[in-house]
């Protein structure tokens, strides 16, 4: 997810080794960043998961019923082990795909989906606009969420909400 070989090595490891207890320890703290995001909007037609990490989002969308709206979910992570994780959760999501990359360089063509999320993923890279960049050049509308203390770098779009330590932004 950094920009970076040491960076990204030392996240694809602290994630390959931490996944089995991810949901465990995050699983409220995201679902409050979905909550707020998906209270404002409704996914539909093509979607990507950038960072999706053990499935945590398709989760929540397939419990509030908006899987069912929308016709391809992308999920892209760097950590093998949070991918396949997810991949399993979800084998039998016939409308899903889980593919291994690195948020600043997605192979995608421009504007290929309708909506791009990115939840508590933006933070870990080196270079956060060079993320942010690629969700604008793959996505029709996106939403990231950003640890609040990185608004200084310029990530601008409009606020859906935010929880105590992040920012929820459409950009």
């Amino acid at each position: 997810m950094g920009g970076n070989r040491s960076n990204n090595f030392d996240i694809v490891k602290k994630y390959d080794i931490t996944y089995l207890g991810y949901d465990e320890l995050y699983v409220e703290e995201q679902r409050e960043k979905y909550e707020i995001a998906f209270s404002k909007i409704k996914p539909e037609g093509r979607v990507a998961d950038i960072g999706c990490g053990t499935g945590l989002l398709i989760d929540y969308l397939t419990k509030i019923g908006f899987l069912e709206s929308i016709k391809n979910y992308v999920c892209v992570d760097l950590s093998i082990n949070m991918l396949t994780s997810a991949a399993k959760k979800n084998s039998s999501c016939h409308k899903c795909a889980f593919i291994l990359g690195n948020a600043e360089g997605l192979p995608f063509k421009n504007k290929q989906f309708d909506y791009v999320f990115s939840f508590s993923m933006i933070n870990l890279l080196d270079e956060p606009s060079k993320g942010v960049a690629e969700l604008m050049r793959i996505g029709k509308k996106r939403i990231v969420s950003i640890v609040k203390r990185l608004k200084h770098v310029g990530i601008t779009g409009k606020l859906l909400g935010e929880t105590e330590k992040d920012l929820i932004l459409m950009i």
